[in-house]
């Protein structure tokens, strides 16, 4: 089983200035295996960010994957669904001011888990709906998040 990387809420862990980084969607625009990905992403050397239990979440190709109630990242068409409500809260990452974190995208196999794509993300205040691309081969996801001041004490 993969560790839990720090999630928020998790007040013992916070620190002065802390930011929220907060994971609102996941779009499969393409998938790497006919049929169904089984999808979990990882913060880089920190352990497991979504779903909170390993194995993966079955995603098809054109699943917008959503971790709040804003539904803006989705394109229109595309097949929403939710994070789920015991996946919601391992969407949210603290870091410091500027500090970068690197997510992963994982399909998991049989034989090897498939590294499908990762995001670098900078942690600023006020950054939201910043996208990035990760497209390798046949496949291809979109990673929406914000960054926000952490509202918890």
């Amino acid at each position: 089983m993969l560790p839990l990387t720090q999630a928020a809420p998790a007040s013992a862990h916070r620190g002065s200035g802390e930011l929220l980084i907060r994971l609102t969607s996941l779009y499969a625009a393409d998938i790497s295996e006919s049929g169904h990905d089984e999808l979990y992403m990882l913060r880089s050397g920190n352990g497991l960010v979504w779903p909170s239990q390993y194995p993966g979440i079955s995603t098809a190709q054109n699943d917008c994957i959503v971790f709040d109630a804003s539904r803006a990242a989705c394109p229109p068409g595309s097949n929403v669904r939710s994070a789920g409500d015991e996946n919601i809260n391992w969407a949210n990452l603290t870091a410091a001011p500027n500090e970068q974190l690197t997510l992963e995208l994982k399909e998991e196999d049989l034989i090897g888990d498939d590294k499908l794509g990762s995001v670098r993300v900078t942690a600023v205040a006020g950054r939201s709906w910043e996208m990035t691309w990760a497209k390798s081969g046949d496949f291809e996801y979109r990673f929406a998040y914000s960054v926000t001041t952490n509202p918890w004490p």
